[in-house]
């Protein structure tokens, strides 16, 4: 017997970009929001005369974070 579903439509997904480009596009985007952070304590360091060493770490999480969020912006 062939019967056919009866719950709502499925709609296709959109398709996104490949893989390996979503990869790259996400190691580039890790990396600028880690030069962008960078930038910012050098500019301050040369600026104010005083390192924030409290933004160290955050420095070094941030740019992650941004990647894995954009990452998931396709997921």
């Amino acid at each position: 017997m062939n019967t056919t579903p009866s719950g709502p439509p499925k709609h296709p997904r959109h398709a996104g970009p490949s893989k390996r480009t979503l990869t790259i596009l996400t190691f580039l985007v890790g990396f600028a929001t880690l030069g962008l952070g960078i930038g910012w304590l050098v500019y301050t360091w040369k600026v104010d005369l005083e390192v924030p060493y409290f933004a160290i770490p955050l420095v070094l999480c941030v740019p992650v974070i941004v990647a894995v969020a954009f990452r998931n912006l396709w997921d």
